[in-house]
């Protein structure tokens, strides 16, 4: 058990370090406390099986990478840098409003008897929300969440108002509020967890 824990310290320090991460910094990327990262890489403890695959999924490598001594350099995976991602949610938004413009020009030239073939644009804005929302789950913050799906809510308000106009159709603005809330108190409790440290977890010496 011991020489497991030494090849899992060794590992773990040449990860963090590949990664250019600080023991703060991995810290808080797997919501533990600095104090248990630097247990483990000193063959203190051993972190359990969720954090081991925590970590593995991190370093983009599997758990028995961790566990195995190895004098190969290490090279990590290369991430998307932020530039690159930008670039790709900036292409994908505006993919979405080429698309709405293709549409409003196709029907335009081949169905002028059509009417408000502006809709095209107006369902464009919940559509651009959820291409947002998407890539925000995979590299954003959850707090850029709220203001998203706040965008959503009402913009699928607001294209059904103006595409299926019925008596008292403002009141689907106030079922609105409701959603508005669940989403605020969802994604406050969310955000409340994540920063809450976890507890050290208990190791045997």
């Amino acid at each position: 058990m011991e020489d497991l824990r030494t090849i899992l310290a060794e590992n773990l320090v040449k990860y963090r370090k590949a990664a250019n991460l600080t023991q703060a910094e991995l810290a808080e990327k797997i919501n533990y406390s600095d104090k248990a990262v630097s247990k483990w890489e000193r063959a203190g403890g051993m972190p359990d099986v969720d954090v081991l695959k925590q970590l593995a999924d991190l370093y983009g490598v599997t758990v028995d990478a961790l566990l195995t001594k190895s004098d190969k350099p290490i090279k990590l995976k290369r991430k998307v840098n932020l530039l690159t991602r930008t670039n790709i949610i900036i292409c994908s938004v505006l993919l979405v409003w080429l698309l709405a413009t293709a549409v409003f020009v196709f029907t335009l030239l081949a169905m002028p008897q059509l009417k408000r073939m502006w809709l095209a644009f107006v369902y464009a804005v919940p559509v651009s929300c959820i291409v947002l929302l998407v890539y925000n789950c995979i590299w954003g913050k959850t707090s850029l969440s709220i203001i998203i799906i706040t965008g959503l809510i009402f913009s699928v308000a607001a294209a059904i108002f103006i595409t299926v106009p019925f008596t008292n159709s403002w009141l689907l603005f106030i079922f609105c509020v409701p959603l508005e809330l669940l989403n605020i108190i969802y994604f406050s409790l969310r955000i409340k967890n994540k920063r809450k440290p976890r507890e050290e977890e208990r190791t045997e010496e």
